[in-house]
């Protein structure tokens, strides 16, 4: 008996992924679903390393099309792990499976419903359409479940050398702090009172560690990078850092030495105390983009203790500055928010600038259209030339096969066509509408930040002051503006003689 043929597609769209046995798995299971389903396995597509967002970003996709419409390979069924492997864009999943299909091709899953039923079918489409929603919000999700997971005081990435995860599976794992690895634990807090006791070198740290052991117990010799991670982490005496958030916080797991101990340590081996800010950062929304006026450096929080309380700052640290320029919290806020009610724009300079801004949309929208209608043409033209074929073979000019060959080629031209029509996206919106609401907001733009958390706070005052803002003598002042908001200064100062600028949006 002859099996039909098949062949397998697997996708990984995180470059990490290919390093690991996340490809081999997918193919392992796919053969052995062709295994136990007596298909014979003729060709494998692997798309390493990128996205499932649009087919024409993945070429083994686009080798895959091409493969099973030739009708000499006689495919029947193209085998993925799982659907979101297949496609994240349900719209163009569908179109890519419709074209298959008629040519006798049916995508199935490896570890999902597979029955070729019209409720195999639907799960298959609803399996798609999950995939698409998971990826358009798994970035926003794990992001905040991260920095949820982090400010609650546990550490949600890799553990630091001398640190585990805990055992169990990962939802018994799930908001569980690292626990201590005591077999490498104890040579670091060896290695850290040696460090607290003179100032060594990192080499001879090195060595001393090395001297312990530590390669037995960790698999490589020490080196001064490693020292300089290792003592450069405040994670073991309990105060965590995200450096993507710029944040403190104390953990909940266990630290391996006193504080004072790490200090020590630190002070000795790389010349300075180390500063672990504790501050709860929401109350610093300024912090990142609020600068030295004299260094131009940028100002961090601190917290200063007076005569009966602590004072909430903006503080310069900078060693080689020679002023130590500071603000209180509430009276940088207070010159903040100043700063945004000025930005109001009067009512003929919102005319203006909405006649333009949305002029420049209009011209996008434009070139959008104008790209998919270039598309749509080259499908017309390769749909006339199916009908040339036609007519060729009728009157005797191409044989039959020639004249199938030929099809079947522009079949497929068409097919993928079709497919990246879908990468041009047309945003349409009510101009009324958008207008409304670019209004409100550009005249509540200082109750909007009292309004809204720290994230949204920053990215806020990243999109009007990209170049930040400065204090110099207690005074908070600009710098430059994002070039919507230069466009209505420039606006209400009357200088019309502008060209708006590339990607400018309401």
């Amino acid at each position: 008996m002859v099996k039909p043929k098949a062949v397998i597609y697997i996708r990984v769209s995180d470059e990490s992924q290919v390093k690991n046995n996340s490809l081999g798995t997918q193919l392992k299971i796919c053969q052995n679903f062709a295994k136990s389903n007596e298909l014979e396995v003729v060709e494998v597509f692997r798309d390493e390393g990128v996205s499932a967002k649009h087919i024409q970003t993945r070429p083994a996709m686009r080798r895959l099309l091409s493969f099973c419409t030739v009708k000499k390979n006689n495919i029947s069924r193209v085998i993925v792990y799982k659907m979101d492997r297949w496609t994240r864009n349900t719209e163009e999943g569908l179109i890519a499976m419709s074209f298959l299909a008629k040519y006798g091709v049916a995508v199935i899953p490896a570890t999902e419903v597979a029955d070729q039923t019209p409720m195999g079918k639907a799960m298959r489409t609803i399996l798609m359409v999950l995939g698409e929603l998971d990826n358009g919000l798994k970035s926003e999700r794990v992001k905040d479940n991260m920095q949820s997971l982090f400010r609650s005081g546990v550490w949600c990435w890799k553990p630091p050398i001398g640190y585990i995860r805990p055992k169990g599976t990962k939802e018994e794992t799930k908001g569980k702090p690292p626990i201590v690895f005591k077999k490498i634990a104890d040579l670091l807090i060896m290695l850290i009172n040696k460090a607290s006791e003179s100032n060594y070198s990192k080499k001879y740290l090195a060595e001393y560690l090395n001297s312990l052991g530590f390669k037995q117990g960790y698999g490589k010799q020490a080196d001064g990078k490693l020292i300089t991670h290792i003592l450069k982490n405040s994670f073991y005496c309990g105060k965590m850092y995200a450096n993507k958030w710029d944040e403190y916080r104390v953990g909940k797991h266990q630290p391996i030495i006193d504080e004072a101990t790490w200090e020590r340590a630190y002070m000795n081996t790389f010349g300075t105390k180390r500063k672990n800010k504790t501050q709860d950062s929401s109350e610093y929304p300024l912090k990142g983009i609020l600068f030295c006026g004299n260094c131009n450096r940028p100002q961090t929080s601190s917290n200063p203790r007076g005569r009966n309380k602590n004072y909430k700052m903006y503080e310069c640290h900078q060693d080689t500055c020679k002023h130590n320029e500071r603000i209180g919290i509430d009276e940088a806020h207070k010159q903040f928010l100043n700063i945004l009610s000025q930005l109001k724009p009067t009512e003929r300079v919102l005319k203006l600038f909405s006649a333009l801004v949305f002029e420049e949309w209009d011209v996008s929208i434009a070139k959008s259209r104008n790209e998919a209608s270039i598309i749509e043409n080259q499908v017309t033209q390769l749909e006339n030339k199916l009908t040339t074929i036609s007519e060729s073979n009728s009157k005797g000019i191409l044989s039959d096969d020639e004249a199938k060959a030929r099809a079947e080629e522009t079949r497929r031209e068409i097919a993928v066509l079709k497919i990246e029509r879908f990468d041009y996206k047309i945003e349409e919106y009510d101009t009324e509408t958008v207008k409304n609401f670019t209004e409100a907001f550009l005249t509540n733009l200082d109750k909007l930040w009292m309004e809204l958390d720290l994230a949204h706070k920053q990215q806020l005052q990243q999109q009007i002051f990209p170049k930040g803002l400065v204090c110099k003598n207690k005074k908070v002042r600009t710098t430059s503006l994002a070039s919507s908001f230069e466009l209505m200064k420039a606006l209400k100062d009357e200088n019309f003689n502008l060209v708006i600028q590339q990607g400018l949006e309401p």
